[in-house]
């Protein structure tokens, strides 16, 4: 199992944190080993995240994802990511982050709480590859300083001791289509933080795109 050192040791013991909690994880059991899921494109604003076939095979997206761009006339241009549970385009929110290339004005909501990125999200200060993303119980480590033989990055998620919770690998930002699907592999003890992992991942594959 791969784990990854603390970035953030030296210089994070003032970052502080929102208290409003996210949604209960009823909807997605602990399970005895990593479990790999997919991200499926239904439409071009629509993505699913679906469970491996192999341990549920009809069981439907457990999230839907969907982008929208915010075209509002007085600020910089921007995309609106959401987050829901299960496949219905109107259940229940998980949540919402707002990101452009100007990244100072981004903003991101949990649950009922929308605060700045800065407040959830910290890059670190030596490597922009590397992220660490706090919120209540949540405290995940991102490095995506790893790449796969096709260029995909590997970005790999710990907690604050060094423990590895998930790994995401996103399509390679400069491949030809058609793209390969994105995956997120999720350790047992990574599913209690789920929606964190899956919200952490989308901002920071966001912005190794806008920086791109």
């Amino acid at each position: 199992m791969r784990v990854v050192e603390d970035p953030f040791a030296d210089h994070n013991s003032g970052h502080s944190s929102p208290t409003e909690t996210l949604p209960d994880y009823l909807h997605i059991e602990r399970p005895t080993q990593p479990l790999i899921y997919s991200f499926v494109t239904w439409d071009p604003q629509t993505v699913y995240l679906l469970p491996p076939r192999a341990v549920d095979p009809g069981r439907g997206p457990i999230y839907t994802i969907s982008v929208a761009l915010n075209l509002a006339p007085f600020v910089p241009l921007s995309y609106i990511t959401t987050v829901r549970r299960g496949s219905d385009p109107d259940g229940e929110f998980v949540g919402e982050f707002e990101l452009g290339v100007r990244h100072k004005r981004a903003t991101v909501m949990i649950g009922a709480r929308a605060t700045r990125m800065s407040n959830v999200l910290q890059n670190e200060r030596r490597s922009p590859k590397q992220f660490r993303w706090v919120y209540e119980a949540a405290d995940l480590r991102w490095d995506c300083r790893t790449a796969l033989d096709d260029g995909s990055p590997m970005c790999i998620c710990a907690d604050a001791s060094s423990h590895q919770l998930a790994s995401f690998v996103p399509p390679p930002l400069d491949a030809s289509p058609p793209l390969p699907e994105a995956t997120l592999t999720v350790f047992p003890d990574g599913h209690r933080f789920f929606d964190h992992i899956l919200l952490s991942a989308l901002v920071v594959e966001r912005k190794m795109t806008l920086s791109f």
